[in-house]
């Protein structure tokens, strides 16, 4: 998991190509097992697509179906809370295909928790052990940092040879 950004679980597949159908596809989809109506939801959406071109339009439209399916059902729309929902659903759009997952992981995954001070221009803490895992560096041998910027690079590098969690200070 030391290279994983997010933990999804996909829940449904479909094809879109407006966003009547958009809406009318997420509105079918039965959300009852994964929220209830007093709990709170946020979307986060990436869209590939010359039928969708804004993902937070996307998201809103994914929203709208989900809280509608609520409020037919139960007479009460669950509300949005982008900080720390109950449910985290994550949107992937290539072209007219749908993916819908549940995002089990809150937070990205590469936020490790030990970065106190901004960098002008920090690397990606998955992307850092990833090219140090793609190195072959074994942990025993010296470990150089081309970059020298952050110190992303080899504070994932060290954290592999300690064999430590990556989230453990997180």
């Amino acid at each position: 998991m030391r290279t994983a950004l997010r933990i999804l679980q996909p829940l449904t597949t479909f094809t879109a190509r407006t966003e009547t159908e958009l809406y009318d596809k997420v509105k079918a989809y039965n959300w009852a097992p994964y929220m209830r109506n007093d709990q709170t939801l946020a979307i986060d959406a990436v869209v590939f697509s010359r039928f969708f071109t804004h993902s937070k339009y996307v998201a809103l439209r994914v929203k709208d179906g989900i809280c509608d399916q609520f409020r037919d059902s139960t007479g009460i729309r669950p509300s949005v809370d982008l900080h720390r929902p109950t449910l985290m659903i994550n949107v992937h759009v290539a072209e007219d295909k749908f993916t819908l997952s549940l995002d089990s992981s809150g937070e990205p995954l590469n936020r490790r928790g030990y970065r106190t001070k901004d960098h002008p221009a920090p690397i990606n803490e998955a992307l850092a052990a990833g090219m140090v895992m793609l190195s072959g560096w074994d942990g025993k041998a010296p470990f150089m940092d081309p970059m020298c910027g952050s110190g992303t690079i080899v504070m994932e590098a060290a954290m592999i040879a300690a064999k430590m969690a990556p989230n453990l200070k997180r």
